[in-house]
């Protein structure tokens, strides 16, 4: 599948590449900087994360951690690596899902309406 890239995405693939495993891992801060020296155009953290989901439902192997030494993102990672981060974010939603439902749960409660579930 051969994918075309708009400039800023491929300025921040080729800015996270190198960086092939947890050890070494670049936080979104980081690629803002180099995207801007690269660019000389400025950009966000958050519009840097706007492009990495876009990278990574496109098919691009980049995997993130909050730990290991710093956090940050890696393109494909060592063995397990990516595993890992499935298996965290998986329970990340799994825990927003728990929470938003004892949020409901509590209003209705407010409301006098009840346990519903």
């Amino acid at each position: 599948m051969l994918t075309e890239y708009t400039k800023n995405e491929e300025i921040i693939i080729r800015i996270i590449k190198p960086h092939k495993d947890f050890a070494s891992t670049i936080n979104q801060h980081e690629i803002a900087i180099e995207f801007m020296e690269a660019r000389d155009e400025c950009i966000s953290g958050r519009a840097v994360r706007k492009i990495i989901e876009k990278l990574i439902e496109g098919g691009c192997p980049i995997i993130s951690t909050p730990v290991h030494p710093n956090g940050g993102y890696a393109w494909g990672g060592n063995d397990g690596e990516a595993l890992e981060c499935y298996k965290r974010l998986r329970h990340k939603g799994i825990m927003i899902m728990i929470r938003a439902r004892r949020i409901l749960r509590n209003e209705l409660n407010r409301k006098g309406q009840g346990e519903l579930f």
